[in-house]
This record gives structure tokens, C-alpha cells and sequence, in this order.
């Protein structure tokens, strides 16, 4: 069984709502990246940003700039916003520049921004995370 953490920023509670969600589903507890913190050994690191004006905060791009290349195997990604939209190509350049693998599927929910999106994540997005690390560990298993 790899060993599995997740790390998230968010500025509305969105992203940690989802966070939490795969964190159940994956046996850990989710970390807030502004939370002064030392990431554990990791064989699989599920990344979590809210997406703001059309792209991840630049501090989750600053903490992955720190990340040391030999701590991490894989990776896998997932984002709010409030167009539901897939916002994450830098962080997967990133990552693949430090040769840390991207699991291909991300998974992008909604979040309330203004009057857009009301009500989310919400349950049903909360069960569609936790099926979509299920499906990430045993891919990363497999």
C-alpha cells in the first residue's frame, strides 16, 4: 500500500471540503499548505487548489516550487472553480519538470464564487473526489 498524503489551498473552504473527501477515502488527514507543516514520506500526493481568475493561487505554486524532487513518486490533482472548468496545466508542468508523474485524470468540481455555482462542492462532489481517489490509489497500486 503506497503511502498516500494530500495537500490543498483554498480561500473559500471549497478546496478543503474536497480535500477532506479524498483524505476520508484515502486513510489521512488533509493539510492545509498555509499550515505551518512538514510534508511526511510520500509515495502518492493528491494536490488540491481552488482556481482564481483562470489559474491555481500562486502560493500552492510557490510550496510545489519547494518541493524536494526525491520525496515524491506520483501525484494527482484536483481543483474548484466556479466554472468547473480544469484550470491545473501549470502544476502539471511543474511537476513533470521535477520528475514527479501526474496521474492523467483530474477531478474539477464546482465552487461558489458570487451568486455562480451555489451550493457546491456538495455531497455529490464529495462522493465523485472520494470515487476518484479510489480509483487514483489503485491505479498507483496497480
Amino acid at each position: 500500500m503506497p503511502i498516500v498524503n494530500v495537500i490543498y489551498h483554498t480561500r473559500n473552504h471549497h478546496t478543503e471540503t474536497v480535500a477532506d473527501a479524498i483524505a476520508a477515502e484515502a486513510g489521512c488527514q488533509a493539510i492545509d499548505i498555509r499550515v505551518p507543516h512538514t510534508l511526511p514520506e510520500t509515495d502518492l500526493l493528491f494536490i488540491g487548489t481552488g482556481i482564481y481568475a483562470g489559474k491555481p493561487d500562486d502560493s500552492l505554486l510557490d510550496y510545489l516550487d519547494q518541493l524536494p524532487v526525491n520525496k515524491i513518486s506520483g501525484a494527482a490533482l484536483f481543483s474548484t472553480s466556479a466554472s468547473g472548468s480544469d484550470k491545473t496545466e501549470l502544476i502539471v508542468n511543474m511537476l513533470k519538470h521535477k520528475g514527479i508523474e501526474v496521474y492523467p485524470e483530474h477531478f474539477t468540481c464546482r465552487g461558489k464564487f458570487l451568486f455562480l455555482a451555489a451550493g457546491h462542492p456538495d455531497e455529490n462532489d464529495c462522493r465523485s473526489a472520494a470515487a476518484f481517489a479510489r480509483r487514483v490509489i489503485n491505479a498507483f497500486n496497480g
